[in-house]
């Protein structure tokens, strides 16, 4: 075992799903240790001083839960175990909380968006925030 717990993030794009096919290819490959799939939900889009807010809050947990229970059955389907975890909130600084309070993690897998330049200039996405800020290998796959 090369990496004793891996945190992998993800969402509902393609790029997570490319994350999560190469997290188990290497899986079976007895790269890691525990894999622990973590989701943010967008909890910042919920006005909490209107009625509705709980129910869109139990919405985006559930999605949220669909999506990490989703791409847990493919590692139970080739004899993987994971873990999931999900939050509400930006997920770079999530994912930074994460690692930074729990000091067994030592590597990050995170899709790409796959941003153009002018989009980059503008715009910074997850994985570069990630692959900046943090003090752990970072695999971001495209």
């Amino acid at each position: 075992m090369f990496f004793n717990k891996v945190l992998v993030a993800v969402d509902d794009s393609e790029q997570s799903g490319r994350a999560v096919e190469m997290t188990i290819k290497l899986a079976k490959a007895d790269m890691f240790g525990t894999i622990v799939l973590f989701n943010a939900y967008d909890s910042g889009s919920v006005d909490i001083t209107k009625l509705s807010s709980a129910q869109k809050l139990d919405d985006l947990r559930a999605a949220s839960v669909t999506i990490l229970e989703n791409y847990a059955s493919q590692f139970a389907e080739q004899g993987l175990a994971c873990q999931i975890k999900k939050a509400g909130g930006d997920p770079a600084p999530l994912i930074l909380d994460i690692v930074e309070n729990d000091s067994e993690y030592d590597l990050i897998i995170i899709g790409s968006r796959r941003l153009n330049k002018f989009q980059e200039f503008t715009q910074s996405s997850v994985s570069d925030k990630i692959t900046r800020l943090v003090t752990i290998p970072v695999l971001v796959i495209k």
